[in-house]
This record gives structure tokens, sequence and C-alpha cells, in this order.
């Protein structure tokens, strides 16, 4: 009769050992920590992505804007160097490696002038700006974007750097370069694009 119940006993008895069930949570744990680790990691690349996306959407729109202004715009002049006073009327010009080119806009007066220039930041980074008539110049990129190069390469402005008549349609060549940091990590960039005066505007 003893064996008989002891059997039974054995038979309902059966189950997980502390220690087997401290293994398992363990095993579970672990699975959980590199899978969190790895959905943080996922989360935090897609942020930045999205961040880089927005800079770099932010860029090409600043760049397309200025070209379309650029272009239906009249009387092109930069400079090498230094500035323009656009509430002057500085004489259309050529030039080669411009950092602040004006212009006309389209259908403004001729005592009109818009500008884009390359201006230092307090950070020391360089931002691409567009200025007004007043000489009032404000950012049209993000924060995130530091402009390192800034070139506009002027052509077909009516006379030539010694004064010569120039029949060519003016256009302007315009050439980008620098870096977008997000989150201490920097991406390059380098955008080339070229403006051609439209005819009758």
């Amino acid at each position: 009769m003893s064996n008989i119940m002891l059997k039974f006993k054995n038979k309902t008895q059966k189950g997980f050992t502390l220690v087997e069930i401290m293994v398992a949570t363990a095993i579970f744990m672990v699975i959980m920590l590199a899978a969190l680790g790895s959905l943080v990691v996922a989360s935090d690349a897609a942020k930045k992505a999205q961040k880089l996306r927005f800079a770099m959407d932010n860029l090409s729109f600043a760049m397309e804007s200025m070209a379309r202004s650029i272009r239906i715009g009249t009387n092109y002049t930069c400079v090498t160097t230094g500035t323009i006073d656009l509430s002057t009327s500085p004489a259309p010009a050529d030039c080669v490696d411009g950092n602040f080119i004006a212009f006309i806009p389209s259908k403004a007066p001729l005592s009109m002038r818009t500008g884009y220039r390359l201006d230092t930041r307090t950070d020391g980074t360089q931002s691409l700006q567009r200025c007004n008539e007043t000489n009032r110049c404000v950012d049209i990129v993000t924060p995130e974007v530091d402009i390192q190069v800034l070139k506009f390469f002027v052509t077909g402005t009516g006379t030539d750097a010694l004064g010569n008549d120039d029949f060519t349609q003016p256009s302007v060549y315009i050439t980008i370069k620098g870096g977008i940091t997000v989150k201490d990590e920097v991406t390059s960039f380098a955008l080339q694009t070229m403006a051609s005066q439209r005819s009758g505007e």
C-alpha cells in the first residue's frame, strides 16, 4: 500500500524547481534587454534620419527659392569680398567666386534690390541669408546647416571685367558646400545649380 501511495505522490508533485525558474527568468530578461536596446537604437536612428531629412529639405528649398528669384530677376551684380549696399543701385557686373549677389527682383522698381550672402553666426557656423533693400538680412536655412562655401559665378550682365559689351545671356552659377550637424554627427553636402535670366522678365 505504501508503495502505491509513494508512486501516486511522485506523479502529482512534478513541476519546475526554483533553479529552473530563476534560469528561465534570467534568459527572458537578457532577451528583453537586448530587444529593448535594439528598439532604442532604431528609434534614435529614425529620429536622427528625420532631423537630417528635414534639414536637407530646408536647404534644398532655400537653394531652389534663391535660384528662382535670381532666374526671374535682372541687373545681377556680385562681389568677391565684402558686402553690397542694397540701398544704392550698384551697376550690373560679372564676377567669379562671388560671395554676395544682388539683383532687382521680378516686377520690382529699379531702386529695389534683393541679395544673398554668407553670414557667420555667433557659434562660428555660417548661414545663407536673404537681404532686402534696407540691408536687413535673415537666415533662410536651419541652425543645423553650416555652409562653409557659397560661391556665385555671374556672366552676361552687359559688361565684362574690362568694361566691354557682353552679349551672352545673363546667368548665375551657384555652388554651396558644407555640413549638417545632427546629434553631434556631421553629414557633408554639396549643391550646385544654374540660374539663367528669363527673357522678357
